[in-house]
């Protein structure tokens, strides 16, 4: 039987473990709308042309990303559509009938959240290791943080993976972050934290800063950053497993944007 956007978006808002946030102005239809008939479900983490393109030829006309199409958080049409990006984009997502629903709040809002389920899994740090249900902390086995940034990397396939620290300190007691939502480096019972992205300078608090004066006083801290997209993919392909459990019509899967950044050789 046929099935249309706005059906897939009601079963959404029925099985979320949360209540729906009506205020939102994330998770809402960015382009088409809820009468588009669905043949097919793309999770991305951003609505990338490339990630779009990939998504149509592989017949999936519903577009899940967790983060913007449009190039701001709001999704704001008027700061852009003087833009012959935005034309470019537009017209193809007009033209292939491709409808683009945004999940990121309710996303958040799920315990447990399947983004940092997604990350966790993908930098192979067991669930059986965390200090506590949804605390995001774990234990590990002691290493040096250099020798943890390299297995980070190596796991996850980040292309431009940032460290501050000494590579050489003896580490066990991480925290996890994603996207811009990092844990404080100044907790006393953290060593490194693992996060998506922050300001090096001039943010809430300097992470990086506090690294390096305590890198000199000689307390083992870390602070591994991984990148936002990166930090945040992996959970986009829970979302559609999670999503088969309630929509069988159509075919989903993971269409990925990667990370947008990459490191001279």
């Amino acid at each position: 039987m046929p099935i249309t956007a706005g059906e897939i978006v009601d079963r959404i808002k029925k099985n979320l473990g949360s209540a729906w946030r009506d205020a939102t102005y994330r998770d809402t239809f960015k382009a088409g709308g809820p009468e588009t008939e669905v043949k097919g479900i793309a999770t991305t983490f951003m609505g990338t042309f490339e990630a779009i393109q990939h998504a149509s030829a592989a017949g999936l006309n519903m577009i899940i990303p967790h983060e913007d199409t449009y190039w701001n958080d709001r999704d704001d049409v008027t700061i852009v559509n003087g833009d012959p990006l935005y034309k470019t984009k537009s017209d193809f997502l007009r033209q292939n009938n491709i409808v683009i629903f945004r999940m990121h709040d309710s996303m958040h809002a799920q315990r447990p959240d399947f983004i940092y389920e997604g990350l966790a899994r993908d930098l192979g740090i067991a669930k059986t290791l965390e200090t506590a249900p949804n605390s995001h902390r774990y234990t590990l086995p002691p290493t040096t943080l250099g020798e943890l940034a390299a297995e980070l990397k190596k796991k996850i396939g980040s292309r431009a993976l940032r460290v501050v620290g000494d590579p050489g300190a003896t580490v066990s007691r991480v925290q996890i972050g994603v996207g811009y939502a990092t844990p404080p480096v100044n907790n006393a019972e953290v060593d490194v934290v693992i996060s998506g992205e922050q300001q090096e300078t001039d943010g809430t608090f300097d992470s990086p800063e506090y690294v390096l004066d305590a890198v000199t006083l000689g307390i083992a801290k870390g602070w591994i950053m991984l990148g936002h997209a990166i930090s945040e993919e992996p959970g986009m392909w829970d979302l559609g497993e999670w999503l088969k459990t309630f929509i069988s019509e159509v075919p989903i899967q993971l269409v990925r944007a990667g990370e947008p950044f990459w490191a001279p050789k």
